[in-house]
């Protein structure tokens, strides 16, 4: 039913497997993971320059109503632009995700070939966008509102309406943040990958997630928690040179400032050397994220099929993953062999069956709808490498 992933090792995978296999397929395909990294950067940054050559054309006119005109102009820019490259960059975490997903089946993809199977992913997303804008904005209205009211009844209470207010936000948002974090956290490779709205998206990854909440927080904070620590190291490299920059700043007021003007040339290299390492591990650590969670993804569905975790073949619904995409019919490179006794191709280094591959699955049978894969003598389970 799904291809194998030779890059990853059979289910249930550990920490170190998530890891390595993560870092092998961004070695892979690192030109295509930082083509989609850059493409959202890159389009906020044309948006903010364009903003800002607008508004400076009317400020230069000094005409009152060109500025006013240019100033308006440069928001709904601003505004648009802004909107444009938060739907790209939530476009290019699902072409990420694909991408790893084909990555672990040993296929090379490249941008276009991504731009064109996740057609119709941000109109599936639409539900999902509609509902959390929805969400803040009633949050937004209840909690102005509250303060609205309590301003009106004197500033005693406006006080301490708010710190009773902020400390409520606290109490609640964090948890509830942290859980839906956690149960959502398969939403982009489940809409992605199996093609569904995300209202069912998210039903599938709660589903997915259920009763591994504690197993999937902790596998998925470790990577954050890395990226953190790599953050914190480069942060302690910079600010070693702050100190003795500073020391240089005379304390008095009787600076020129053309002195002041040379003292901050000399900090510029430290800023630029601190910006220019942050944007490196962005750039490297986005798309070890999505590809991160890709595999966490396809584990835990592969998982919901293991014997142990009491889950009949097929797990949620039946089913495993989708049908193949158009243009992933072709075999793999290496596909010569066959397993023994088994109606399907063998990759490199796959010498021998794991055990019990030689025999089917209780009740393995074809479900409505669901056709083999090209290549394979018979319908495979997720997890049946």
């Amino acid at each position: 039913m799904t291809a194998p992933t030779p890059l990853l090792r059979p289910s249930p995978l550990d920490v170190s497997a998530l890891f390595s296999a993560s870092f092998e397929a961004l070695k892979r395909r690192l030109g295509l993971f930082l083509m989609l990294v850059l493409a959202p950067t890159l389009l906020t940054l044309i948006v903010i320059l364009v903003a800002f050559l607008i508004g400076g054309g009317g400020a230069v006119s000094r005409n009152t109503g060109a500025v006013a005109t240019a100033v308006i102009v440069a928001g709904l820019v601003a505004a648009v632009g802004t909107l444009a490259a938060a739907l790209l960059q939530l476009k290019t975490y699902g072409m990420m995700a694909l991408g790893a997903y084909e990555i672990a089946q040993g296929q090379r993809p490249d941008f276009q070939g991504l731009l064109a199977r996740t057609k119709g992913y941000l109109p599936r997303m639409v539900s999902l966008i509609l509902m959390f804008v929805g969400l803040v904005i009633a949050f937004y209205l209840i909690f102005f509102g509250v303060l609205f009211a309590a301003f009106r009844n004197g500033s005693d209470t406006a006080a301490g309406v708010v710190v009773g207010l902020m400390f409520l936000v606290f109490l609640i948002g964090v948890p509830l943040s942290v859980f839906l974090w956690t149960r959502l956290l398969y939403l982009v490779p489940i809409v992605a990958i199996e093609r569904v709205s995300g209202i069912d998206a998210m039903k599938r990854s709660f589903e997915l997630t259920k009763g591994e909440f504690w197993r999937t927080l902790g596998y998925a904070l470790l990577p954050a928690l890395a990226i953190w620590a790599i953050s914190f190291v480069i942060n302690m490299i910079t600010n070693a040179f702050s100190p003795s920059l500073a020391s240089q700043f005379p304390s008095g007021s009787g600076t020129s400032p053309a002195e002041m003007f040379t003292l901050l040339l000399a900090t510029l290299p430290v800023m630029l050397l601190s910006i220019v390492l942050q944007l490196a591990v962005s750039l490297f650590t986005t798309p070890f994220i999505q590809i991160y969670k890709t595999y966490m993804y396809v584990d835990q569905v592969r998982r919901k099929t293991l014997p142990q975790y009491g889950y009949a073949p097929g797990g949620y619904g039946g089913q495993g993953f989708p049908q193949p995409y158009p243009g992933q019919a072709q075999p793999y490179p290496g596909q010569a062999q066959q397993y023994p006794g088994h109606g399907q191709q063998q990759y490199p280094g796959q010498a021998q069956q794991y055990p019990g591959q030689g025999q089917q699955y209780p009740g393995q049978q074809q479900y409505p709808g669901q056709q083999p894969n090209p290549g394979q003598g018979q319908n495979q389970w997720p997890g049946q490498n």
